[in-house]
């Protein structure tokens, strides 16, 4: 019994629409060409492939007398030559010169080629005092952008007094503070609390095992992650990110009184690296806000240190010891 059919279901009638837009879509792109013209070149390729086979495997006579194969293999490159992409001919100017070779001529006049003195033939610099003249160093030195200065000889260019409330050497000396070390039973010094909870060999390197996965859920770095396992075996790594877990992190301008109280901790313990240590004396900021307003602190001439150098702008620069 013939099948009999019914009224077009809307899944069929929505299936032969698709079909026609896609049909309409690959004439409009070409793509029944192109793969066509894929195909022939396939084609081409295999039989060359082929073609080289049989003629290498033969002896000269036969390749002269076999006629139809060469005659075969000739058409063969032939049509693999109709689709093949023609190599543009370069663009000749009245000089001989391609464009390209013309371009590249402008470029390097554009741009000189960088010597050094030896090569151009210049004699050494003796620098200052030698029979050569001033050192290059002297010049660069004498360069606005390169020029740094210590907080005494920035401050008296511009005409103002210096007077610091410190003086720092660049070292904290203290540990935790006392209340939070009491309040989370932090040891009351940096071996102790090492060697009391875990111990062994500090490095730098963070292995994914060791962050807990409720730590690494919230999105937090591996470096903020793991410090929040630290507060009490490295404590300096802690607070260098976190506050006390009874605070929360204060953000943006620095109070008149927490520069009171920064400035008292630095003149009892001192200051300038430690910066989590540093930052447990001062409630809700952590270290590395502790570390940016030192700099600031020193560009303002509040505070002296021999490892900074100021810019004409007035910015501090670390340039070490």
């Amino acid at each position: 019994m013939g099948r009999t059919e019914g009224p077009e279901s809307p899944y069929e009638k929505l299936r032969r629409e698709r079909m026609t837009r896609n049909s309409d879509v690959m004439k409009k792109l070409n793509i029944e060409r192109t793969q066509a013209e894929l195909r022939d070149t396939v084609y081409v390729q295999e039989n060359l492939d082929v073609e080289a086979h049989l003629l290498g495997g033969r002896g000269g006579v036969q390749q002269e007398n076999d006629s139809g194969l060469a005659n075969r293999a000739a058409a063969i490159r032939q049509k693999k030559m109709s689709v093949q992409k023609r190599k543009r001919r370069p663009i000749v100017g009245r000089d001989g010169q391609t464009l390209d070779q013309a371009m590249k001529m402008k470029a390097a006049a554009l741009v000189p080629t960088r010597k050094s003195s030896r090569i151009r033939g210049e004699k050494p610099d003796l620098g200052v005092g030698g029979s050569e003249g001033p050192s290059r160093s002297l010049e660069v030195a004498e360069s606005p952008s390169a020029q740094l200065l210590t907080s005494a000889e920035f401050f008296e260019g511009q005409g103002l007094p210096l007077e610091p409330a410190f003086e720092s050497d660049g070292k904290f000396y203290g540990w935790v503070e006392e209340e939070t070390c009491l309040r989370y039973g932090i040891a009351g010094d940096p071996d102790t609390a090492w060697n009391k909870n875990g111990g062994g060999k500090f490095t730098f390197k963070i292995k994914k095992s060791d962050i807990p996965s409720h730590l690494r859920s919230r999105g937090w770095s591996d470096a903020r992650a793991f410090s929040a396992t630290q507060m009490k075996k490295n404590p300096n790594a802690y607070f260098y990110r976190h506050v006390a877990p009874h605070e929360s992190q204060a953000q943006g301008e620095w109070t008149q009184e927490e520069t009171a109280l920064f400035l008292d901790t630095a003149k009892k313990f001192g200051v300038g690296d430690k910066w989590g240590l540093f930052s447990s004396y001062v409630p809700r900021r952590v270290g590395y806000q502790c570390s940016a307003y030192y700099r600031e602190l020193i560009e303002e001439g509040r505070i002296v240190d021999p490892r900074f150098r100021l810019t004409r702008a007035g910015k501090a620069v670390f340039v070490g010891r």
